[in-house]
């Protein structure tokens, strides 16, 4: 069984492998070449997989994070 862990900031681990939330609207503009394997849909929020990310654009993300209302969209 596949078990689901969030921390405080909604990135979201399943499997050994780290996911980043976002909203439809704040998708990346390369969305659309990621593959589909690597992207989770869970209510409102997309998750899509560190692996189609460099590491510099995984903590720039996370940094905002904080100030982002993704973390009003909670999972229940």
């Amino acid at each position: 069984m596949n078990k689901l862990k969030l921390n405080q900031n909604q990135i979201l681990k399943l499997n050994n492998q780290t996911y980043l939330p976002f909203l439809i609207h704040q998708l990346p503009k390369n969305y659309n070449k990621f593959n589909t394997l690597n992207i989770l849909k869970i209510n409102t929020t997309i998750y899509i997989n560190t692996i189609e990310f460099t590491k510099q654009q995984i903590n720039n993300y996370i940094s905002t994070l904080n100030f982002s209302n993704i973390n009003k969209n909670c999972i229940k």
